[in-house]
Formats: C-alpha cells, structure tokens, sequence
C-alpha cells in the first residue's frame, strides 16, 4: 500500500511538471520577429573539430544572415582538427572579412575551452553560439539582436532534428522535441530547466563567462551551466525565442548505438547540476519511468500490475502528446507523432537505462572520456 501511495504522488509530480510546461509552452510560443530595428551587433562562436563535411552548410547559412555583415563577427575556434576542417574554414574566411579562425593551444583541448577561447577573442558583448553541425535560419541573428536589445541576457532557442530517414533518426528527433517543448514551457513559466549549445546567445557583459562557468570539470554541458549561471543573476530576463525564424536545424545520428552513446553523455553530467529546478524536473522523470519499469516487471508476478502500467502509460501518452503536438506544431513536424506511441512504449526503460549508463559508464566525446 505504502508503495502504490508512493507511485501515485510520483504520478502526481509528473502531471503537475507537465501541464505547467505545456501552460509555458503557451507563453513561449509562437513569437513574431521583433520589429524595433537592427539591434545589437554580435559576435558568433563556432567550435568545431572533425566537422568537414558539416561546416560548409553552417557557415553558408552565416554568409547568408539578413543581419548586415558589419555587424557580426563569427569566430571559429578549431579543437585540433584533423582532417579537412581548417582548409574548409579558411576558405571561408578568405570570402568573408567578418569570419576569422583561431586555434586552440597545443596545451589545451575540449569543447569548453575552444567556446571560453571564443568568448575571451570576441569584439562584441552579445556572444551566440552554435555547433559546426547546425544549419541556422537566414533571420537567425535578427532575432537574437532584437531579442536581446529587448533586456535578455540569456536567450534560448529552438533547434529540430533532421533528417529523419529512417525509425532510429525519427525517434531521436521525437525524444529532442520532447526536450525543446520542456525547455520551450519551463521557460515560459520562469523556471527554465534545458539549454543547447546549438541554439544559445548571451549578453557576456553582464554574465562574464568563462571557463570556470562553463565546468571544465566536465567535457560537456556548457550550455546547461551557463543556464544555472545566469539564473542566479537578477538584473536581467531569460527568454525563450518563440519564433520559427530562430529555429536551428542540428543532425541526427544514423544509429541507435550513437543516439545511446549522445544520451549517455547528456545523462553523465547530470551528477554535476546544481540548479533545483532541473534536479527536481530530471528526478520526477526519472522516477515516474522508474514506476512503469517497477509496474511491467511486477506484472510478470501479479498480473494485475499491468493493469496499473496501462493506466499511467495512458495518463502519460495523453499529457505528453499535448505538450508535443504543441511544440511540434510550431516547429513544422507534426509527422514525428506517427512514432510516437511505439517512443511512448520504449521511452521509461530508455531513460532508466541511459541514466545508470551514463552515471556509471563514462562515455565518449569525440575520442575522450567524459568527467
């Protein structure tokens, strides 16, 4: 009796975490462009290693900004590449004047220190990032400029997964949303608990970022310790750019193995999180999917146990479809709810399973361990 109580108010939790991100979700979309003028000038940071087949549809895209060219700057900071990426950049930067390259030392390496590098290097107090693998709207820096010269001093954006050949890469795409709804409603609601690196911009001269900020104790997770460094800053608003023309498009991975290795590594750096509200967001999760794992193997014994399952897997499939048919409305890709319901089946033993991987298995970055 005692465990059932203890289910039900997980239950409960989990409700109540996700009709108050689909109330959000409301508030934070959908946004027009501002149109107050071109704001403030910015300086856009692009780590990058490894990335030659995928840097020229980025830096295509930033040639191609609305946002007139004396007015950003983008800095490509290479991690040690080894294969055809500097040749790629250079050429690029030979073609724009407002492009430059720099390397990281010899005596460094990582994500964080190539973004820290960026933002040390950048001319400009606005400071967006992306990764090497996004392709960005041609109004992208439009609205981040306007957005910021609107008092934000974090900006959140969204970004959808592509392309969705085949079940693995649609079902990837689907869980993605599933987080930029919740990133998209928690923020609506004051209380933003999700962050990309692939769709981010921040006012550096109220946040002084750097690198002890962004973790280094930790390969990954820039973007989520940024968030938590400037929720603790109180002259200044986190927004959510609510709008399709800040949409940024990032790759899916081609198998499940990757999309495992990608979710363990988001999962790792969770012991490191300090901010309240996403530990409570990511415990009521995890320990809502910890019940429906519990509830299918106790049916194995009882069978009235799966009575219970079905019921809180049909309480969670109403609740969640209405937060991703939502989002996915915005975002133009409503076609990911044809998988839907097989996600819905795998999902619990998905994020319980990711989780312990990730806490006691250190993935990999890029060829280094995580942690």
């Amino acid at each position: 009796m005692i465990l059932f109580t203890l289910i039900l108010i997980i239950v409960l939790a989990y409700l109540g975490l996700i009709v108050a991100f689909t109330i959000g979700l409301g508030k934070a979309l959908p946004q027009a462009l501002p149109r107050n003028g071109i704001g403030m000038p910015i300086s856009v940071i692009v780590a990058f290693k490894d990335e030659a087949l995928n840097l020229p549809n980025l830096l295509d895209a930033l040639m191609n900004q609305s946002f007139p060219k004396e007015k950003f700057e983008v800095i490509l900071v290479n991690d040690h590449s080894s294969d055809k990426s500097l040749s790629t950049v250079d050429h690029y930067c030979t073609l724009n004047s407002n492009f430059r390259l720099i390397n990281l030392p010899e005596n460094k390496t990582g994500k964080k220190g190539a973004i820290a590098l960026g933002i040390d290097s950048a001319n400009y107090p606005l400071v967006a990032l992306t990764d090497a693998d996004c392709v960005l709207g041609k109004k992208w820096l439009e609205y981040i400029s306007s957005e910021a010269r609107n008092g934000s001093v974090l900006m959140l954006g969204p970004v959808v997964m592509t392309p969705l050949d085949n079940l693995t890469q649609k079902f990837q795409a689907l869980e993605y949303s599933s987080l930029m709804a919740s990133a998209a409603g928690s923020c609506g609601i004051g209380r933003p608990i999700i962050a990309s690196s692939a769709n981010l911009a921040f006012r550096n001269d109220v946040l002084n970022v750097s690198m002890d900020i962004l973790n280094p104790k930790v390969s990954s997770g820039d973007d989520m310790f940024l968030l938590h460094h400037a929720k603790r800053f109180q002259n200044g608003t986190i927004s959510f750019m609510g709008s399709r023309d800040a949409i940024v498009e990032t790759a899916t991975v081609t198998s499940l193995q990757k999309a495992m290795v990608q979710r363990k590594r988001w999962a790792s750096k969770s012991l490191y999180y300090k901010d309240i509200d996403t530990i409570v967001a990511g415990f009521v999760v995890l320990l809502f999917s910890l019940a429906l794992v519990f509830l299918l193997i106790a049916s194995i014994f009882n069978v009235e146990n799966l009575y219970y399952f079905l019921v809180l897997m049909l309480i969670k499939s109403l609740v969640d479809f209405i937060l991703l048919y939502k989002y996915l409305s915005f975002a133009e890709q409503k076609k990911l709810l044809k998988v839907f319901l097989p996600l819905q089946l795998v999902y619990p033993v998905y994020i319980v399973y990711s989780f312990f991987a990730g806490i006691f298995i250190k993935p990999l970055w890029k060829g280094r361990s995580i942690g």
